[in-house]
């Protein structure tokens, strides 16, 4: 008997049943707690089903709520054995949305002229997968598997943020980690911003990555493939240790720190019920407000409101940053990149205090601009 060669997601399924039942939208996408832009996403198959949204279309449309995740595990493992029929030309589909290009030049794939299968197989073995019926399977959930702090949209380019996501992992496997110790962890956050006093990346680095990794957290750099606009991203590894990815998006100090401060916020304040790296639920029930909390934690580690109140009543200039700097224990320049985050100064003002950033042949430590 032949299989067939398509397959149909459990929206089409919700889709039906809502129409039946007369049912807006609206209100099974209220009920899940969902954007409509995540509803529609839902629907259209690029979004996975959790324990929570298949109670909930129990709840509303009827039948059980095993009967939805069975039905979306079905619709996952369809993809991954479409992605395995040859007459479906897997190596152009899917090798066509891969950014292998950025990938041979960041070090990821060997260069030179491969053939399309030796080039699948080197994408595969990227991923940690021997075949693309497994990659499907475990990759299926996507870019939404991670909780993002980016200033576009996730899908950008979900494939090229996947591969740097990857690239994070690799690079994190390779640290040995202690039991993670939350408590330690947030204590030692003061101090951690005093590494910005470091000039270069190649300092302050290995001071950050270790301080991190003695508490349980992994701290990785990757340079993003081209596609691929995320600052940062935390997940919990399979052993339960957090990992925090930074990409040095914009090159410079200020969002560097700050984008460090805003993942670490999620391990402390949201944990795994915010940030799961197997994607099974995703970045929690009120990301909104979780993601402000997260910007708020970071700025007033950095620059604590009562300083920012007497940087305003003294007059806001070079000197005066760099005094109000002092007291913060970070550089002007994270004082400069917070001031223009408030629209308390304008962003073409003051800009000569901040460190920026090159990238050179290594793909997860820039260069200082001197």
């Amino acid at each position: 008997m032949t299989s067939r060669n398509w397959t149909s997601p459990p929206g089409d399924t919700i889709v039906r049943l809502m129409a039946a039942k007369e049912i807006d939208p609206t209100e099974i996408a209220d009920a899940m707690g969902l954007s409509t832009k995540d509803f529609e996403a839902l629907i259209a198959g690029r979004r996975r089903l959790s324990e929570k949204d298949a109670t909930v279309l129990s709840d509303n449309l009827g039948s059980t709520a095993r009967f939805w995740l069975a039905r979306d595990k079905a619709y996952v493992l369809d993809l991954a054995r479409l992605a395995g029929d040859r007459s479906q030309s897997p190596q152009d589909t899917w090798l066509a949305t891969m950014p292998t290009a950025s990938m041979r030049k960041l070090g990821w794939l060997e260069k030179g002229q491969r053939s399309k299968d030796k080039l699948q197989a080197d994408v595969l073995a990227f991923f940690g997968c021997a075949s693309l019926q497994e990659w499907g399977v475990r990759y299926s959930s996507g870019v939404g598997a991670v909780a993002f702090r980016t200033s576009l949209s996730l899908a950008s380019d979900g494939m090229a943020t996947l591969v740097w996501l990857r690239a994070g992992e690799i690079a994190a496997s390779d640290q040995s980690l202690p039991k993670f110790d939350r408590a330690a962890f947030k204590s030692t956050l003061p101090a951690l911003k005093k590494l910005s006093a470091y000039k270069r990346p190649s300092s302050f680095l290995p001071r950050l990555v270790e301080a991190c990794r003695s508490v349980g957290v992994a701290v990785a750099t990757a340079r993003t493939p081209e596609g691929c606009r995320a600052s940062g991203a935390s997940w919990f590894n399979g052993s339960g240790n957090p990992v925090i990815l930074l990409s040095f998006r914009h090159m410079s100090e200020d969002h560097f720190w700050f984008t460090f401060f805003h993942e670490a916020a999620h391990v402390v304040l949201h944990g795994k019920n915010h940030i799961d790296g197997e994607g099974a639920v995703v970045m929690g029930d009120d990301t909104e407000a979780q993601e402000a909390e997260a910007n708020v934690f970071a700025q007033e580690l950095l620059f604590p409101s009562k300083l920012r109140d007497d940087l305003r009543e003294r007059g806001i200039h070079r000197s005066s940053i760099i005094a109000t700097a002092r007291r913060a224990d970070v550089t002007p320049g994270i004082i400069v990149g917070q001031l223009q985050r408030s629209k308390d100064l304008d962003h073409s003002k003051l800009n000569f205090l901040k460190r920026r950033y090159r990238w050179g042949s290594n793909a997860s430590v820039p260069n200082l601009i001197d």
